[in-house]
């Protein structure tokens, strides 16, 4: 513990003159701590640097793993284009032969559909309730010899009860044995008239009533008592037959029908499992529930019966069970079923078909192309055309993006090794540099292909001219144009010249990769070096902190003793003069 009466008793100030005597030793502190912000700068400065080349390494790298092919491999990417989208649309992978073909299309894949040829519902009676048919409740204007009447319908109303509210106007109404609902005369003679502007229930749209050259009303569209609501295995249910519970498959899927399920349920999940390959539909208007596969082309839709006789119900299946409920035989009714029709389609004037509107490459013999048809062509299309060219954008973006990096780590080398800068003197980064510089201005004559030099396919120095006179004339730019020629004109060279085994990117790579790895590479070493550096400095500083604490609280003692030393004399002084 520090103790400090700085003159209590001497009355001199002693503190001052402790932390004069400090400053002293404190100065050396300072120069220490000053040489320790010197080194971390140089640490920031080259992590700096570091990341240039990082970033440079990148950018080679999207162009020198070529090598890996495939998607990797920015020369070989590929673009398509159809000169009549209208009528097909492509895709292309690097695989594809770039050259054009002539195509026309016939006909498109349609799907089959399974319909019934008869209704699976009953048709509606006097018990059915009107809104299972889909009826709203509201009102019916009647006319009958221009005498108004307006009938309410609750939405708890059956076609009984309406018959009879009808019946005490003198309107007759029947459902035929079709389920067609049809409005007569009462009383030989009578005229009727059904609906009105202001009828605020829908049952005349709704079932398309129209009125006939007799004076008498029918429904366009049949009424049948089975609903998307129903209870599939109900006594009530609305079908010609009543389903029973049980298993029954579409496609590769296998449903299960339970004291449970409503048709809407069973649809939902027929839709819903990609394993039947088709969705389900109930139409109201002919009571019968249609299947349509997912799959294009001239095929068949898997329907079996199982352990319930939905599918026969449906029409789908005619099938017999034993006792116990078990399936004996059953066989599919073909004739329910409309057959989808495969695509037809020319390529340079060979016919193909496809089962499926989606023509990969095995069906068209086009590798890497995969065509997707929309419509089949007309007289006045004539042949549409498709093309296969060299994608560049990605490969130009890359070079663009390498030359980006390339300057900046140029310029960053030339910035922090000027004189006075950070890391002046340090030769293994100017090496680094003028290797670099060497690359992209120097002749390769062992790639193997016809360009040798980066100027040969765009990419050059600037050139000094009355406008630049620099003799720094390193910075690399890309005429586009002139790229895009050299490509059109010899890919693969350009490849070569690149990103081939004895590319200029490749020594570009290797150059700056060295200089990254890890322990032994220049980056690695240095900031080791750097690292050593700091933490001497670090101890250095620390340990004359320490020194100087250590010499305060020395000098705080000695003036400690002197101040009590005083006091003893004064002591002893007044004793004396007493």
């Amino acid at each position: 513990m520090t103790i400090s009466f700085s003159g209590l008793i001497s009355g001199l100030d002693t503190s001052s003159w402790v932390e004069a005597l400090l400053s002293v030793k404190q100065e050396k502190v300072k120069v220490l701590e000053a040489d320790l912000e010197d080194l971390q700068g140089v640490k920031t400065t080259l992590n700096d640097t570091r990341s240039a080349f990082s970033t440079l390494r990148n950018a080679l790298e999207k162009l020198t793993d070529a090598k890996f092919g495939g998607s990797f491999d920015l020369f070989a990417q590929n673009s398509v284009t159809s000169s009549n989208e209208d009528i097909f649309t492509a895709t292309v992978t690097s695989n594809a032969v770039r050259q054009n073909y002539d195509i026309t299309v016939q006909q498109l894949a349609t799907y089959t559909k399974a319909s019934a040829q008869e209704a699976a519902s009953a048709v509606a009676d006097d018990d059915t309730v009107l809104s299972n048919l889909g009826i709203t409740a509201g009102t019916l204007t009647t006319y009958v010899n221009g005498q108004k009447h307006t009938v309410n319908i609750d939405s708890d109303d059956t076609l009984g009860d309406l018959k009879a509210r009808l019946a005490e106007f003198g309107i007759k109404t029947e459902v035929d044995e079709s389920g067609v609902l049809r409005f007569s005369a009462q009383n030989e003679g009578d005229t009727i008239n059904i609906g009105a502007t202001t009828d605020s229930s829908n049952l005349a749209s709704l079932i398309g009533l129209t009125q006939q050259e007799d004076g008498t009303y029918a429904s366009t569209n049949s009424l049948y008592k089975a609903s998307v609501a129903s209870v599939l295995t109900s006594e009530d249910s609305g079908f010609n037959q009543q389903i029973t519970a049980g298993t029954f498959t579409i496609g590769d899927a296998t449903f299960t029908i339970d004291e449970n399920t409503t048709l809407s349920s069973l649809i939902s999940e027929i839709n819903g499992n990609e394993d039947a390959q088709a969705y389900a539909y109930w139409d109201d208007a002919t009571g019968r529930l249609s299947i349509t596969s997912t799959v294009e082309g001239a095929s068949y839709i898997n329907i079996e019966a199982g352990t319930s006789n939905f599918t026969d119900v449906m029409g789908f299946t005619t099938s017999e069970w034993d006792e116990n409920g078990e399936l004996v035989s059953s066989r599919m009714y073909t004739d329910a079923q409309t057959l989808g029709q495969n695509a037809i389609f020319t390529i340079n004037g060979t016919t193909m078909t496809s089962t499926s509107n989606t023509v990969t490459s095995d069906i068209s013999r086009i590798d890497g192309v995969t065509l997707t048809l929309k419509r089949a062509s007309t007289e006045d299309d004539g042949n549409t055309q498709l093309s296969v060219t060299q994608d560049t954008t990605k490969l130009v973006e890359a070079v663009n993006e390498f030359i980006t990096a390339y300057n900046d780590a140029i310029a960053k080398v030339e910035e922090v090794t000027a004189s006075g800068a950070d890391l002046h003197g340090e030769t293994s980064l100017t090496s680094l540099k003028n290797t670099l510089r060497t690359y992209a201005n120097g002749s390769n004559t062992t790639n193997g292909g016809i360009y040798k030099l980066l100027s040969d396919i765009g990419i050059s120095t600037s050139a000094a001219d009355g406008n630049n006179l620099s003799t720094d004339t390193y910075t690399l730019s890309l005429d586009e144009d002139k790229f895009l020629q050299a490509l059109q004109e010899n890919p693969d060279s350009v490849k070569s010249i690149l990103a081939g085994d004895n590319g200029i990117f490749n020594m570009m790579e290797s150059a700056v990769e060295q200089s990254l790895s890890a322990t032994t590479g220049y980056f690695d070493v240095k900031t080791s070096t750097l690292d050593s550096d700091i933490s001497r400095m670090e101890e250095k500083i620390s340990k004359q902190n320490t020194n100087i604490e250590t010499y305060r609280t020395r000098l705080e003692n000695q003036f400690y003793q002197m101040e009590l030393a005083i006091a003893q004399m004064q002591q002893n002084y007044s004793s004396f003069l007493s």
